[in-house]
């Protein structure tokens, strides 16, 4: 199957072809990861961020386009991914940081809901940290809130720094899908709620 044109390997893919996925996979991962890499100053990250757009190519190959280019189509949606994965890796921060700093005044019936909301949010990211092993919570306080490097973390821990990337990035994931499930709906909720009875 060597030189197969991207065409044929797409349509092929959108039969089921295992090997023909398994071709584009070998064809484009590299140049993905490096890009991918570049922005996400990660491995582990990086690595995953490659292996999440082509597990979404396989899941939804009846909708690929065999006439069009696949490889601006991986390309656009790793850009789409990484900056998904930019925003959640900080989200955290920047949401705690938005909350304490903007003015509901306009919105919210009582300014002090401002409070209540920055204060609730910051409730749901303690439970979300106390679920995390003790290892994965002692790595992600040191990196997300003192601000520490994985050089000086690992050194700390007496741990290799692939160590603190893994524990890093499993805790940093589990984080992000709990604040997901959990606050951004919150959130929203409350900030609605506020407006309605803000209309009466």
């Amino acid at each position: 199957m060597k030189g197969i044109d991207d065409h044929i390997l797409v349509q092929r893919i959108k039969e089921g072809d295992r090997e023909s996925f398994k071709k584009l996979y070998n064809r484009y991962h590299q140049p993905l990861y490096y890009l991918s890499k570049k922005y996400l100053k990660d491995e582990i990250f990086a690595k995953d961020a490659v292996q999440d757009i082509f597990v979404k190519v396989w899941k939804k190959r009846d909708e690929l386009n065999a006439s069009s280019s696949i490889k601006s189509f991986l390309f656009t949606m790793l850009k789409n991914h990484l900056l998904n994965m930019i925003r959640d890796k900080k989200n955290h921060r920047k949401i705690l940081n938005e909350l304490k700093h903007t003015d509901f005044s306009s919105s919210v019936s009582n300014p002090i809901e401002n409070k209540v909301i920055y204060s609730e949010y910051l409730d749901f990211l303690k439970k979300a940290i106390k679920k995390l092993s003790p290892a994965e919570r002692k790595v992600f306080q040191m990196k997300s809130f003192e601000g520490l490097s994985n050089d000086e973390i690992a050194e700390r821990n007496e741990v290799s720094v692939n160590t603190v990337k893994t524990q890093y990035y499993l805790s940093s994931k589990f984080v992000r899908n709990y604040l997901k499930k959990h606050a951004d709906l919150f959130i929203f909720l409350i900030v609605s709620l506020f407006q309605v009875k803000d209309s009466f």
